[in-house]
Order: structure tokens, then sequence, then C-alpha cells
């Protein structure tokens, strides 16, 4: 399968950002389906729709985590791959046992070389 066949669910709560990580996806192939917080992402999740890879942006506005809305997602997305960017040097070695993690600020060659290999790698497995 191509990049051109992949379709990365991007959740990203602030717009510029969001706007930027889209255009790189789509200059890269991808094809994308944005959310600007977990309730549009949970609805892409239980759609028909097969997601290759969710590229999570923290933080998120109130108490929920990446690593929350990763693992309430596993159960219905076994296959899917998971890329998650903070500022959070905590959170980041929490995450990174379980799924791939890139500190920000990160340039966006790394970001795409780093979402190229996550889809090459295998699924996420729950930790709990």
């Amino acid at each position: 399968m191509s990049e051109t066949d992949k379709v990365v669910l991007l959740l990203a709560e602030q717009a510029d950002q969001l706007w930027r990580l889209e255009q790189l996806l789509l200059d890269h192939g991808y094809a994308v389906l944005s959310a600007v917080d977990r309730i549009q992402a949970l609805e892409h999740l239980s759609s028909s729709v097969v997601i290759d890879l969710m590229l999570v942006d923290e933080p998120f506005a109130g108490p929920l985590t990446g690593a929350a809305l990763i693992e309430s997602c596993l159960p219905l997305r076994p296959l899917m791959r998971v890329l998650v960017l903070t500022q959070n040097t905590e959170r980041s070695t929490l995450h990174a046992q379980a799924y791939p993690v890139l500190l920000k600020p990160v340039g966006l060659e790394e970001l795409g070389l780093a979402i190229a290999v996550a889809l090459r790698s295998p699924p996420v497995q729950p930790w709990l």
C-alpha cells in the first residue's frame, strides 16, 4: 500500500497547528480526517473509514490526555498506528513505551519521516 492509500486522523485543537499539519499530510499524499476536539475524533473513530494512523497533537483543553484518548479508541481500531506530538517531557516518557512520541517543536522533515516510520510499524498494543 502506498502513502496515497493511507488515511491519517489528525487531532489538533489549535487551528493554526491543525492547518499546518493538514498541509504537511496532504503534501505527502495522505488522505486526512481532521478533528479539533475529542468528540470529532471519536466520531471519525466510530465511522467505517479505515484509519491507518492517528496523529495526536497535545496539549488538549481539559483533563483528557492523548494517552486516555488512544487507550479508549484502541478496541475500536486495533490495527491503527499512533504518533503523538507533545511539549510535555513527562508525558513523552509515559507514551514512549507504547507508541512513538515526538517532542515539540519538531521540524516538518522530521515529522514527515516519523509519520512514514509509524505507518510501517506494527499497530499499537494496549498496555492496560
